[in-house]
């Protein structure tokens, strides 16, 4: 599931690098393409189709695995 759109949404605007480091993050067993490959064709790859799961209310997640308190301390 694709947490970092729902969790970019809250951080604050100001926090430009926090929100950088959450949109760019991408699981370890994904291959992601070479942006500078020369005739890169983005229509063509197979992830393109695949529509992201993005789950309404990630509070519950984060509070469930112990986080919610700590990102709203540094937040």
């Amino acid at each position: 599931m694709v947490y970092s759109l729902c969790l970019s949404n809250d951080v604050a605007a100001n926090c430009v690098q926090l929100r950088n480091l959450l949109l760019s993050a991408y699981p370890c067993d994904m291959c992601l393409p070479e942006p500078l490959t020369p005739n890169l064709k983005i229509d063509l790859l197979a992830e393109i189709t695949q529509s992201p799961d993005i789950p309404y209310d990630h509070a519950v997640l984060l509070e469930r695995v112990g986080l919610r308190t700590g990102l709203d301390a540094v937040i």
